[in-house]
C-alpha cells in the first residue's frame, strides 16, 4: 500500500526543519572558533615622553665605498625625543624633536594608526604598536603588512622589569638604474619594544650593500622616559 502523500510531505518539512538546524549550529560553533581581528589598544598617554640616543656605524669592504650622504647625521645626534600628544581612537599623534650636538634641531609632527600603520609622515617617527601584543599577533591588526610579534621577553631596568616584544624582517633590493640586476642592498630591521606601552625601546637596522661592498648600521635606544625609570 503506498504511503498517503500528505504524510510524506510532513516528513520532508522535519527532514529540512533537521538540516536548517544542522547547518545553524554547525555555522554557530564556526563562527565562535573563527580567530577574529584584533583591534588595536592605545597604551600610552597625552605628555608621555621617550628619549633615544641614535648612533650610526660603518664598515667599507671594498676600495671604492663611501659612507651614504646624510649617514654622518646619526653620528651628531644629542637625543631624539618623542612626546604624545594626542590620542584619538587608534590614532596617535606625537612631536618629535630631534636635536645635534651643535644645537640645532630638528622638529616633527607625526600621527599614526596603530591598527593599519597608517602614517600622516612617510618618513617620520613609526616605531609604536598596539599595547599588550602577543607572540603571534600581528603588530598592525588591520594592517597589510602579517608581520607579527616574534618573542616576548623581560628587560630589567632601573627600579623595574617590564615585559619587552621583538620582531624582525630582512629584505633584499634591486638597484634597478643597474640593467644586470647584480647590484643588491641587503636589510635587517630589528625592532624591540615595550609590550604595556607599544612603544619602541631599541631598534637596529643593519644595510649590505654588495657593489661596492659596505655595510652600516644604525642603533637607537631608549635612554629616558617618563613613564618609568630607564
Amino acid at each position: 500500500m503506498a504511503i498517503p502523500r500528505k504524510r510524506s510531505k510532513k516528513n520532508s518539512y522535519i527532514a529540512l526543519t533537521l538540516i536548517i538546524l544542522l547547518v545553524a549550529a554547525v555555522a554557530a560553533a564556526a563562527y565562535v572558533a573563527w580567530p577574529r581581528a584584533k583591534v588595536a589598544t592605545v597604551g600610552v598617554h597625552v605628555g608621555d615622553t621617550f628619549t633615544y640616543s641614535i648612533i650610526g656605524t660603518v664598515s667599507f669592504d671594498s676600495p671604492e665605498a663611501t659612507i651614504t650622504p646624510g649617514f654622518e647625521a646619526y653620528n651628531q645626534t644629542d637625543y631624539y625625543k618623542v612626546t604624545i600628544t594626542g590620542i584619538t581612537g587608534t590614532n596617535v599623534t606625537l612631536q618629535t624633536a630631534w636635536r645635534f650636538l651643535n644645537g640645532s634641531e630638528t622638529d616633527g609632527l607625526q600621527t599614526i594608526d596603530l591598527s593599519t600603520g597608517q602614517e600622516s609622515v612617510q618618513n617620520g617617527f613609526w616605531a609604536i604598536y598596539s599595547a599588550n601584543l602577543n607572540v603571534g599577533d600581528l603588530l598592525r591588526p588591520s594592517g597589510f603588512d602579517k608581520q607579527t610579534v616574534n618573542v616576548t621577553d623581560t628587560k630589567t631596568y632601573a627600579d623595574s622589569t617590564r615585559a619587552i616584544n621583538f620582531w624582525f624582517i630582512e629584505s633584499q633590493f634591486e638597484d634597478t638604474n643597474d640593467p644586470t640586476h647584480s647590484t643588491l642592498r641587503d636589510d635587517l630591521t630589528r625592532v624591540y619594544f615595550d609590550k604595556q606601552t607599544g612603544m619602541l625601546e631599541t631598534l637596529n637596522w643593519i644595510t649590505a650593500y654588495n657593489n661596492p661592498l659596505k655595510t652600516e648600521a644604525i642603533t637607537w635606544k631608549l635612554v629616558s622616559c617618563s613613564v618609568w625609570n630607564v
